[in-house]
């Protein structure tokens, strides 16, 4: 646990991975706020000893903690509701502006059902209140663990999201590249900005040789050479064309006992190599290695000095990347090739494998239409035998679509390649269109060749459409909600027909279908709940890692599958699984199954938020069935206490009637007056009971009527009332309001005695004012003197007066509670009460008044 010291004049040190996950797996750091001296200290050991690594830092000042959310890495805040100066809410408030992620709980004393519900209506990531007893702080870790594990899934998630935009985004600028080099260094750098593979290399295929094409910084001429195909971890990549993986280099071939993880990683296609039987050469500091294919123009390799510093998600985003660069080398290479064939096009053009269309320029922006060729009227279905330039070119640009004028595409130096949208036989497709103009000395020949990439804007507006329904699962009610949305994202946007969502039951230990499509009961029929050992679902939800099965008809499998001949299952998190499946074998290609993750992390992020949500409301109604409990009881308990006391007083009354004896009388009124003080007792057990209810209906109240009316049921002797202007109102509930005010003006009377001052004739003035948010009460009198602690005097059972039972001001303190006003006693000048508002709503219309008595009372340190 770390306390900052906040008498450092540059404050605490500034940490590099401020709200970020911490590198290299250190601790995450929680930091605690609680005015109360050592309440922090104290929840932050158990904290520690409780949760595996973490860090605390404490603080007792809400401002200080904000300053260290500004500055420090923070992972989690764990405050206190009621602090001088700012509350828990309005802590939040401040911490959510500069990291809008940041889980956030709220640990509280002086809980309540309004607070909870502020807390819940506030964002907050958790509601606990302190109570006693180890176990507050056994549900205080669990909370904060919970609270960082989800916030550490949100950034996982965040990242692949946030990677699978930036591949995409590479896709789209590695595509414009002329020279395969340029793809090879593009292919470099982002594999260090993008999957932060900070030593990588990138070799090019020539003939039966790999010859290094781009090295990171970081990587010199000296730990590079050429490999033979075959040879080493590159050469076996290319030659096999598969991503290698090496998790320990050093280890000896003859003792693959000391392969840290020897096991393969579990994706087809992926070998994971032994140590130096095929790493060699390396440098000394190099443990570990993956390399992955560029298609068949070369290799990606990247290294590190840790052991098995490689993991799944790394080998994914690597193919991915890696599948790019290949594309945009076949499209670099078909385009060189068409430049340098261009004088042979014409012979070439039948025998074109994409759609194309010869033309021949006009001027003035015409055309003729010379030929197109089979793909060409295989596409788009027409051919220059039966039409015309004008009539293909209006029949197969969409309306709206935009249209590139001839002139200023021939005029340009490069050769023209356009992103369109054409309308084929099979509906609206997108292409990248290539304008080759072939320029002869009588006339100018143009070819046109559409290149398909309807599949890249395709999986684009996958991912958007699966942003949009991630927001909408996260505002779904329950688990069920949650499941339905999820199963109709994988059919309306996947365009998997055969999609489920089953969630795991705990209880049963079984995997309950919770969400299936017609199109899968159709193929299945009614599904049983699946436990251990029931085929490929099950084993996807216990290894936590997607199962594919390409065709279900050449495996054994536990349980039938109906007409579907495809499966993928992809697991969400410990909450079950999300089946997935197809009549036809096969179905899933690469980019089914990461569009399929994408969506199966969404609604894991999903179930969680409603997982918490639940339990926040099943908290807020166990407090207020505990709040009906315990106001019951209080009324039985005045209850029965009334009768004997009731027949004790009668008895007293018969007894004084028999007795003649000065001291028997004596002694029986003292009973009398014990009778009355526990009669008083039970007033104030039912009044504390009834006032501690929240407030539900709130009214404007004047606060001078209000005043007025409470002084005069007191019994005032020589006080004097000093009340506000009639302007001024406060949201309230009136009975309850004045019962406040009763009991202040009774304190004021009873406990500010005026002997100390000077003058002892003088009486006492009691003022009641307005704050800038809210109103106070104070008097001139002695104060608690030293007698009582202003902040203990609102506590039960606490009084100055030996007679007195102690509850007047723990009444005031519940009514204040009640209405979701801070209470600050203070005794400067007599004893001083002000109540605030804090967040709970905009409850007082008022006017300012500018006088020197009130000028005391807005102390900015307090407003």
């Amino acid at each position: 646990m770390d306390t900052p010291d906040r008498d450092g004049a540059d404050g605490p040190a500034t940490d590099a991975f401020h709200r970020s996950e911490p590198a290299g797996g250190g601790p995450r750091r929680v930091l605690f706020v609680d005015d109360e001296p050592g309440a922090a200290d104290l929840a932050a050991v158990h904290v520690e000893r409780l949760v595996d690594g973490v860090e605390t830092v404490t603080y007792a000042a809400p401002e200080e903690a904000l300053g260290a959310v500004e500055t420090d890495r923070v992972d989690c805040v764990v405050s206190d509701f009621d602090m001088p100066g700012s509350n828990g809410l309005e802590l939040l408030s401040e911490v959510r502006a500069v990291d809008p992620g940041l889980p956030f709980v709220l640990f509280t004393g002086k809980g309540s059902e309004e607070i909870a519900s502020e807390a819940i209506s506030a964002g907050v990531t958790d509601y606990l209140q302190k109570g006693v007893g180890r176990d507050r702080y056994e549900m205080l870790a669990n909370s904060v663990e919970n609270a960082l594990v989800r916030r550490r899934v949100e950034r996982d998630l965040h990242g692949v999201n946030a990677k699978v935009t930036a591949l995409h985004e590479f896709a789209a600028d590695v595509v414009a590249c002329e020279r395969v080099d340029d793809v090879f260094e593009r292919t470099v750098a982002a594999a260090e900005g993008i999957l932060q593979f900070d030593r990588c290399v990138t070799a090019r295929r020539r003939g039966d040789e790999l010859v290094p094409a781009a090295l990171s910084e970081s990587v010199t001429d000296d730990e590079v050479r050429v490999f033979e195909v075959g040879e080493g971890v590159v050469g076996t990549t290319a030659a096999e064309e598969r991503t290698m993986v090496v998790d320990n280099v050093t280890v000896d071939p003859a003792d693959p006992d000391d392969l840290e993880d020897p096991e393969n990683c579990g994706r087809p296609g992926v070998g994971r190599a032994e140590g130096s039987a095929v790493a060699d050469p390396v440098a000394d500091d190099i443990r570990s290695a993956i390399s992955v294919p560029i298609g068949s123009y070369g290799v990606l390799q990247a290294v590190s000095d840790g052991y098995a510093a490689f993991d799944e998600s790394d080998v994914e985003f690597a193919e991915l990347l890696a599948a790019h660069a290949a594309d945009a080398i076949e499209q670099i290479e078909t385009e060189t090739a068409l430049r340098a064939e261009r004088d042979r096009l014409t012979a070439l053009f039948d025998d074109l494998p994409l759609p194309a269309v010869r033309t021949v320029a006009l001027g003035g922006g015409d055309r003729r239409l010379d030929a197109t060729n089979e793909a060409f009227e295989r596409t788009f279905g027409y051919s220059a035998a039966d039409h015309g330039y004008r009539e293909i070119r209006e029949a197969i640009i969409p309306s709206g679509a935009d249209r590139h004028d001839p002139e200023t595409v021939l005029d340009q130096e490069r050769v023209p390649r356009l992103e369109v949208r054409r309308r084929t036989t099979d509906g609206l497709r997108d292409f990248i269109l290539h304008v080759i103009p072939v320029r002869r000395r009588d006339e100018t020949v143009i070819y046109s060749v559409y290149a398909d990439i309807g599949e890249q804007k395709r999986v684009e507006r996958t991912l958007r459409k699966l942003h949009e329904t991630t927001r909408e699962m996260f505002r779904g009610e329950d688990r069920e909600e949650i499941a339905a949305l999820a199963t109709r994202a994988a059919i309306d946007i996947l365009e998997f027909p055969n999609s489920a969502v089953r969630l795991y039951d705990p209880d049963a230990e079984e995997l309950l279908p919770t969400a299936i499509s017609e199109e899968a009961t159709a193929a299945l029929g009614e599904r049983p709940a699946f436990g251990p050992g029931d085929g490929r679902i099950w084993e996807a939800f216990d290894r936590g890692k997607p199962v594919l099965v390409d065709d279900l008809d050449a495996v054994d499998t536990a349980v039938g599958y109906g007409d579907l001949r495809s499966l993928l299952v992809v697991p969400l998190g410990d909450h079950g699984v999300m089946p997935l499946g197809s009549r036809d074998p096969g179905f899933f290609d690469d980019t089914a199954i990461q569009l399929a993750r994408v969506l199966a992390a969404n609604v894991t992020v999903a179930l969680d938020g409603a997982e918490r949500t639940a339990q926040l409301r099943d908290r807020d109604a166990a407090l207020r069935r505990e709040i009906d409990r315990l106001e019951k009881f209080a009324g039985l308990v005045s209850h029965d206490l009334r009768n004997p006391l009731n027949v004790a007083s009668g008895r007293l009354g018969l007894a004084r009637g028999l007795v003649d004896d000065d001291d028997a009388l004596a002694e029986l009124d003292q009973i009398g007056d014990a009778h009355d003080r526990m009669e008083q007792l039970i007033d104030d057990l039912l009044t504390l009971a009834r006032q501690g209810r929240t407030v539900d209906g709130l009214e404007p109240v004047e606060l001078a009527e209000a005043a007025a009316r409470a002084w005069q049921t007191v019994d005032t002797a020589d006080a004097r009332l000093d009340a506000p202007d009639e302007s001024v109102t406060v949201d309230a509930d009136p009975e309850r309001l004045r019962t406040l005010l009763e009991n202040l003006f009774i304190n004021s009377v009873e406990h500010g005695s005026t002997d100390s001052r000077e003058n002892s004739d003088s009486c006492v003035t009691v003022t009641v004012g307005p704050l800038s948010n809210g109103f106070s009460v104070a008097d001139d009198g002695a104060g608690f003197e030293g007698h009582v602690d202003p902040d203990e005097a609102v506590e039960y059972g606490t009084s100055s007066d030996p007679h007195g039972t102690g509850f007047g001001l723990a009444i005031v303190r519940e009514i204040a509670a009640a209405h979701g006003w801070t209470l600050t006693v203070d005794d400067v000048d007599g004893a001083r009460f002000e109540f605030r508002t804090g967040d709970r709503t905009e409850s007082f219309a008022r006017d300012r008044i500018e006088s020197p008595a009130r000028d005391r009372t807005e102390s900015p340190a307090r407003d």
